[in-house]
């Protein structure tokens, strides 16, 4: 009994060293085995020089290597290239086509940009935005009630188009006074160039005499017969007053005296009697100093208005009255010019990109109207400082629109900055468009492709 549990034991040993020894074998077979697939190694990129006139055949390089180091296999691996850095068909040629990749090359036009593109130049593409190549914001430059506005955004304009019309009737009110100013200026001029008359002397001489007799007059006082006369005129008032007294003592007993009319006449002689009395008194006093003076200057006017008439006009008077007359000319033109200035043109061509009044609202100086983007486009790009030595203006472009993958634009480098920024270590470039660019519109997404050596 012993014995045979013994035995058991032994073969439960030996079956456990077998399944040891087996898996043991497995290992080493499964460790000896490679289960990962060689990559193949890439080639280096040899882009041949692009030489007019050869077709696309000859302009591809094809290349085979051997990637599998470890094991029998081979696996080609064809990669195509094209010069001057355009978009190269596919290279891979599947085995099983019995199609080579240089067949596959031959077939695919070659782009026209690089065909246009010197021997050994490469495109450096930029993402950019179109911009147009003017943005004009017109302001008002008169204040006023916009009457017109006869443009809207998308409208087309030219270069004298009327955009709005402003009230003008202030303006055309200050240009009536200017012109008035103008006339009487001119009237001044032409009366001091124009020769006196010999009714001019006359009337001049008329009026010193005038001027000389009241001096005199003043100066000498009053004669005997003003005397008489403020005289008699200051007794005849003071019979007055009596004879209306003696009516007034008849009915001063009424109690209503105040209302009856011998009243209102003993009061309208009373007052008579006094103004009289003191024209009277001034007679007999004569004429005041300041009477005297005025008299005096009066005599000088008239004599210097007559000297004038028999000498004419002197040259600085001639002189002041043709200042007065250009200067009257400047307010005229200033005002014709604001009046002008009330109906608003298009400085450019273009196109209105934006409209920020009404009809019926208030125009200041100053403020925005109407927007206008030139039909001319632009665009910028930030190019590496690396890259400015081979660049020039009048240098070859290509224009990629996000809104036609399927188009490309001419275009060649219109602006280089003087100036490198020196946060980005970059110039700025202006591209413009040389082709049919009309469909380009500002705001649009580009890639703008420069040709550098």
């Amino acid at each position: 009994m012993r014995g045979s549990k013994f035995s058991d034991l032994l073969r439960t040993i030996q079956q456990g060293i077998g399944v040891c020894c087996t898996l043991v074998v497995v290992i080493s077979l499964l460790a000896s085995c490679s289960f990962t697939r060689t990559q193949a190694t890439p080639e280096p990129f040899n882009a041949p020089n692009y030489q007019p006139g050869v077709t696309a055949q000859n302009g591809v390089t094809t290349t085979q290597s051997n990637t599998n180091t470890q094991s029998n296999a081979a696996t080609q691996a064809n990669t195509t290239t094209v010069s001057a850095g355009a978009v190269a068909p596919t290279a891979t040629v599947q085995a099983t086509t019995g199609v080579t990749a240089t067949e596959v090359a031959a077939e695919q036009p070659a782009p026209a940009a690089a065909a246009d593109a010197p021997a050994g130049a490469n495109l450096t593409g930029y993402s950019a935005e179109i911009a147009a190549d003017q943005v004009v914001p017109v302001v008002a430059q008169v204040n006023g009630q916009v009457l017109e506005l006869k443009v809207d955004v998308g409208s087309k304009v030219k270069a004298g188009d009327v955009l709005v019309r402003i009230d003008t009737a202030a303006l055309e009110a200050q240009r009536a006074q200017a012109l008035a100013g103008l006339e009487a200026a001119k009237a001044q001029l032409d009366l001091l160039k124009t020769s006196a008359t010999s009714s001019d002397l006359a009337a001049a001489q008329a009026s010193l005499g005038a001027a000389g007799a009241a001096y005199t007059r003043a100066v000498n006082g009053p004669t005997d017969e003003e005397k008489r006369l403020a005289l008699a005129q200051l007794k005849s008032s003071q019979a007055a007053v009596t004879v209306a007294q003696a009516g007034y003592n008849i009915v001063k007993g009424n109690p209503a005296i105040g209302a009856l009319p011998q009243s209102l006449q003993l009061q309208q002689a009373t007052l008579a009697y006094e103004a009289a009395q003191a024209s009277y008194d001034k007679v007999l006093k004569g004429a005041t100093a300041d009477v005297i003076a005025g008299a005096a200057a009066q005599v000088a006017n008239a004599r210097a208005a007559l000297q004038r008439l028999q000498d004419g006009a002197k040259p600085a008077q001639i002189q002041a009255a043709e200042a007065q007359v250009h200067n009257a000319e400047n307010s005229l033109y200033l005002a014709q010019l604001q009046l002008n200035k009330a109906t608003i043109t298009a400085p450019i061509d273009g196109t209105v990109s934006r409209v920020t009044t009404a009809i019926g609202s208030q125009a200041a100086l100053g403020t925005p109207m109407v927007t206008i983007l030139s039909h001319t486009v632009r665009i910028n790009v930030a190019v590496e400082e690396s890259l400015l030595s081979q660049l020039k203006v009048g240098q070859k472009a290509v224009i990629h629109a996000t809104a036609y993958p399927d188009r490309t634009f001419d275009g060649t480098i219109a602006i280089i900055a003087p100036e490198v920024d020196p946060g980005t270590r970059t110039v700025q470039v202006t591209i413009r468009p040389t082709g049919d660019a009309s469909v380009l519109s500002p705001g649009m997404s580009a890639t703008v492709e420069l040709m550098v050596q």
